[in-house]
């Protein structure tokens, strides 16, 4: 005899299933796209690079941050370089960084570089910072391990 019942409850748990095996596919494709866009442009949003008019931070050497030589950081007005991820507008994870290393801040048209009381010190262009610095388009910014140079 024919249960009809229970042939659409096997019909009803089949299409589920298949859905959740459709929605599975479908997330791992999304997960791979986003990973191959993010290998292809080096971890950086492709429209970061232009996103801020203040300018930016290339990294020139990354020390034992992980992050790659060559990345930007887009600028503000006023930035903290450190380690901490949540109180820094630029955050590394270099063990010589300080949690709030360093503020980078525009004062007119002039950025300003000072050192927030670390212990491994702020340097640019090799002379260490100890009070505020004027720092120009160009220069080379080391806090920890990490080298960094301005740029607009």
């Amino acid at each position: 005899m024919f249960d009809a019942t229970n042939f659409s409850i096997d019909i009803l748990v089949l299409l589920l299933r298949v859905a959740v095996v459709l929605l599975l596919y479908f997330f791992l494709w999304q997960v791979l796209r986003f990973v191959m866009r993010d290998l292809r442009t080096g971890g950086q949003p492709a429209s970061a690079a232009s996103a801020s008019p203040y300018g930016q931070l290339m990294v020139l050497r990354a020390g034992t941050t992980g992050v790659p030589a060559g990345k930007h950081f887009p600028l503000g007005p006023s930035n903290i370089i450190g380690r901490s991820m949540e109180n820094c507008e630029i955050a590394l994870n270099d063990s010589f960084l300080s949690s709030q290393h360093a503020r980078l801040e525009l004062q007119g048209n002039t950025w300003v570089l000072e050192d927030l009381n670390s212990t491994n010190g702020t340097f640019v262009n090799e002379i260490e910072v100890r009070d505020a610095a004027s720092v120009e388009e160009g220069d080379i910014i080391r806090v920890g391990r990490v080298e960094m140079r301005i740029i607009r």
